[in-house]
């Protein structure tokens, strides 16, 4: 049996504590050995938590003293970039919270990084792991509603999640934008997974309705093409419940997903089932990423299908940029395509 790989988390804040730990302490192939946080009280939770790991305030100092296969960063969104960096010249197995990155020349620049250094990067999807999704995932798989011909979702937040600190999700020097950055990239991914095919365009209209002064959005309307059907986004963080809605439309029925429901309506039937899960039930879901660690471990070991995850952030990283962009030009911005 072989030694477990030996990994680091960077940035400890609720995220990392609540979402990811949990998880890596069930694990049995992979150990969090080391901790960096730039935050004395953070560093002391990690102690608390981690009684045998290496703590620290810098992340490079970990790359250079402690033996290390991969790192966790789930740090602040603006920060990604830099730390995937170092973390790649450093030859260290990546897996980093969504978004991946803000826009295409960052994309470039983490492509590039860990293309040179031969190792993997592997943002969080874990939405894609929830049991409300696989469930409907294999309803479309077994044909229940025949070909898509629609998909929208609804994210209805009572405010932000919340974070360490300062509220760093309405700031946008480090979190590169507001729940386009946040619930948006989720709702990408899971998008594309359910159409499985590529997005074509997108069109978007942003607004600030729960935090005025902040500069960045709470509130986004998404449309976004794609070769057979068309998927729509509503997502806002100004709502008064917290709520999870998807309506998928083939040409045979319609299936709704609200929250832990799941409801089916093909050929004259209808049929509804409760999963264990509820999509809206916290911020971290910590349920959902020992098959995030899973996945990653299997992009570590088989260089057959490394790169899968990283194609999807590449796609997440068009239609984030895009969107922006459609925003500010209040017109639809078609998607390039994908190179790499």
């Amino acid at each position: 049996m072989s030694a477990p790989l030996r990994g680091a988390i960077i940035g400890f804040g609720n995220v990392a504590e609540r979402g990811h730990l949990p998880a890596w302490l069930e694990h049995q192939d992979m150990r969090i050995v080391a901790v960096a946080d730039s935050d004395a009280t953070r560093q002391a939770r990690a102690r608390a938590l981690l009684p045998d790991a290496t703590v620290g305030g810098d992340a490079a100092e970990l790359f250079a003293s402690v033996a290390l296969d991969f790192v966790d960063i789930a740090t602040p969104p603006t920060s990604h970039v830099p730390l995937i960096v170092a973390a790649a010249a450093a030859g260290l197995h990546i897996i980093c919270e969504k978004p991946l990155a803000i826009s295409a020349p960052d994309y470039a620049q983490v492509y590039e990084a860990v293309s040179r250094a031969g190792v993997t990067l592997f943002t969080v999807h874990n939405w894609k792991y929830s049991e409300p999704f696989r469930r409907v995932r294999m309803l479309l798989d077994d044909g229940a509603i025949g070909p898509l011909t629609g998909i929208s979702f609804e994210t209805t937040r009572n405010g932000c999640a919340g974070s360490v600190g300062d509220d760093w999700r309405t700031d946008g020097v480090r979190a590169g934008g507001g729940i386009l950055v946040d619930h948006g990239w989720h709702a990408f991914y899971l998008m594309m997974a359910l159409a499985n095919e590529r997005p074509r365009a997108i069109r978007a209209q942003l607004a600030r309705r729960r935090y005025r002064t902040a500069d960045v959005e709470d509130s986004a309307q998404c449309t976004i093409e794609f070769p057979s059907l068309t998927g729509r986004l509503d997502l806002t963080w100004a709502g008064d419940e917290r709520r999870t809605r998807w309506q998928l439309d083939g040409r045979d029925g319609h299936i709704e997903v609200d929250d832990d429901r799941v409801s089916v309506q093909r050929r004259g039937s209808d049929e509804s089932f409760v999963c264990a899960q509820s999509l809206s039930a916290g911020s971290h879901h910590p349920e959902w990423f020992a098959a995030v660690i899973d996945a990653f471990r299997r992009e570590i070991l088989d260089p057959s299908v490394r790169g899968e995850n990283l194609a999807e952030a590449e796609q997440c990283v068009q239609l984030l940029s895009q969107a922006y962009a459609s925003h500010a030009a209040a017109r639809v911005q078609p998607l390039p395509a994908v190179t790499r």
